[in-house]
């Protein structure tokens, strides 16, 4: 299902990559990592890179047919954990937890963390709820998904199998989703009146010395006066306007992807 999934919607490899790529910053010390739902295999490629001994579980054989060069084992997440003894100094779980039902995160949560050495991060990345587009529809287009998490409750499932948290939020990395270039909501900065040329100069100071007693000159001025504030009214309501729907903007399209890391104490 995931493998056809994947080429139905046409999911870029190096766009993965990129945004798996963004949590090596989370795993400085090199060691076992095990990537629960490791898909194609982007993120072993870049963990072996960086000096990981990598393994891959996934419960899809088409899509462990195009991991390059890094050991798989084909099974589910949880049946993985309960049998296996080997312990990691990483397990990582990118989209994964939103395919389980709550009792059956909580489960994955709790085994992973008993699978960590001292010392060892639990990695879990999944879909957005905040994310505007991520939750109106592109969480739903995926019939595997069973319902969005948000940090605070993965959280909640760390704390609860006796881990840390160490960092949360959301990956730079993902997409946004955005319907416009917020660089477009940007006013230009107002333009400076090119200098007149000297002929230019002379004729305008003749008019203004000639008109600047009558009533016609006075009625102008006040004419000019209040036309330019309303200009710059006009302009900081668009920059104001600008403004809230920038801001609007960067809190309904946040980036589609949110993370907790956690960690096992040392002791």
């Amino acid at each position: 299902m995931c493998a056809k999934w994947y080429a139905q919607r046409g999911f870029a490899t190096e766009t993965v990559r990129q945004a798996r790529s963004w949590y090596l910053r989370f795993i400085p010390e090199c060691g076992h990592l095990l990537d629960l739902g490791c898909g194609r295999g982007e993120f072993l490629e870049s963990a072996a890179s960086a000096g990981h001994q990598v393994l891959g579980l996934d419960n899809d054989a088409a899509m462990l047919d195009q991991v390059n060069e890094h050991p798989t084992h084909h099974g589910e997440a949880l049946d993985y954990l309960q049998s296996v003894s080997t312990h990691f100094d990483t397990i990582t779980a990118f989209h994964v937890i939103e395919h389980f039902p709550v009792p059956e995160a909580a489960a994955l949560v709790r085994l992973a963390a008993d699978r960590l050495r001292p010392g060892g991060r639990l990695i879990i990345a999944t879909p957005n709820p905040g994310s505007l587009p991520t939750i109106t529809h592109e969480f739903w287009r995926d019939p595997t998904h069973v319902r969005p998490y948000d940090t605070d409750l993965i959280e909640y499932l760390t704390r609860e199998s006796g881990l840390t948290t160490e960092s949360s939020g959301l990956n730079p990395e993902s997409e946004l989703g955005l319907p416009v270039n917020l660089n477009d909501l940007k006013l230009e900065p107002p333009r400076t009146p090119e200098p007149s040329s000297r002929r230019d100069a002379l004729a305008t100071g003749w008019i203004s010395r000639h008109m600047a007693d009558s009533a016609y000159g006075e009625n102008l001025e006040r004419t000019i006066h209040a036309t330019a504030d309303g200009l710059l009214h006009t302009r900081q309501e668009l920059e104001r306007i600008a403004s809230l729907l920038r801001r609007f903007l960067e809190i309904a399209y946040e980036p589609s992807e949110i993370y907790v890391v956690a960690r096992r104490s040392s002791g």
